[in-house]
């Protein structure tokens, strides 16, 4: 008896100590995976990563100075040029991937994604970027990425991941108290709080990443909350005087968390389905 129970103790211990190492290596894989992606950007023998940074980069000096023909070229470009990545490492089986690709399914939501998010860009770039009082088009643009949103959403629950209990309480605390603002504001303001629901729901799910998804989708557990503070500057930003220093700042860091959450979001997801087309 005394026997049996020093071995189930000895098991539980070990179990915990094993679930302790998994918690302290995941954020390990995290950064390196990070790292990587950054390295990756550039590197000159892929055109895509030094287009990225040139788009991302140009738009940023386009809002800092308010040179519009510049955020005009640019801003379209960041997207394409993460989707670019994303599948060009799909289609190769991506860095430490071994042989598996994207299939035909994966690679088509990856592109609806990409095309939505771009559509949305265009339509808050054209009606007067972070800055525009018009109601109709930030409804417009947030359709326009709800419709990426849910794309990419599927992709991300086609490849294996699930709501966690934790990551979704958070993020349903963060939807609530964001709609209950905007409707505290505006009854009209509904469209754009169930957007927020919507985003948030991307979020937890993308958070809701673990080890089983692969080292390439880790970076999933920055992009969805990066999404989140990007469109809560867009919300920030449209309550600040034009012109002024903060709201400069404000429309740089809108374009920072935007292009990097973009970039995280695309690549860690069809990280995330290579891998679950290799395990299938």
């Amino acid at each position: 008896m005394t026997a049996k129970w020093t071995t189930t103790r000895r098991m539980t211990t070990e179990g915990t100590a094993s679930g302790r190492t998994t918690a302290r290596a995941f954020p390990t894989v995290l950064a390196q995976a990070l790292r990587e992606r950054v390295l990756s950007l550039m590197d000159t023998s892929r055109p895509e990563g030094p287009a990225f940074l040139a788009a991302a980069a140009g738009t940023e000096v386009a809002k800092a100075t308010g040179f519009v023909p510049l955020e005009k070229l640019c801003k379209p470009l960041i997207v394409p040029a993460a989707l670019t990545i994303a599948l060009r490492e799909g289609a190769r089986g991506g860095a430490g991937a071994g042989n598996g690709g994207l299939g035909p399914v994966d690679t088509a939501l990856l592109s609806v994604t990409g095309a939505a998010y771009t559509t949305g860009d265009v339509i808050l770039m054209l009606g007067g970027g972070h800055a525009s009082r018009s109601r109709s088009r930030l409804v417009s643009g947030a359709a326009a990425f709800g419709v990426g949103h849910l794309a990419l959403g599927g992709l991300m629950l086609r490849s294996g991941l699930r709501f966690k209990p934790v990551q979704s309480a958070v993020h349903g605390v963060v939807a609530g108290a964001a709609g209950a603002i905007l409707l505290s504001e505006d009854r009209a303001n509904a469209p754009l709080a169930a957007y927020g629901g919507l985003l948030a729901a991307l979020s937890a799910l993308a958070t809701s990443v673990d080890r089983r998804s692969g080292s390439g989708a880790s970076v999933l557990a920055v992009a969805g909350p990066v999404f989140l503070l990007s469109d809560a500057l867009i919300l920030l930003r449209r309550r600040t005087e034009g012109g002024s220093a903060l709201a400069r700042a404000l429309d740089v860091g809108v374009i920072d968390t935007y292009a990097t959450a973009a970039l995280l979001l695309l690549t860690g997801t069809a990280a995330a389905a290579r891998t679950a087309g290799r395990s299938a």
